[in-house]
């Protein structure tokens, strides 16, 4: 399933928060960039500093962004 289709699946859902603030934030970016739990817990295991901080900003760059989303095609979603 591609993040798309995953768009209409998951718009709707509310995600259980239920670890405090860190379950908050793992629910806001589960809905925002559409992904996974395994696809998180595999971020969060992969990424450097900065690309969490890049995952993590409230305002991103064009550029920043396109950061984001290079490292979903090649380090997530190409080793499937």
């Amino acid at each position: 399933m591609t993040r798309l289709e995953r768009k209409i699946t998951l718009k709707d859902y509310d995600f259980e928060v239920t670890r405090g603030v860190f379950g908050l934030m793992d629910a806001v970016m589960l809905k925002t960039y559409r992904i996974t739990e395994e696809e998180l817990d595999k971020i969060c295991e992969i990424a450097t500093d900065d690309e969490l901080e890049l995952f993590t900003k409230e305002e991103r760059t064009l550029s920043e962004s396109r950061q984001i989303l290079k490292f979903l095609n090649e380090k997530i979603y190409s080793q499937r």
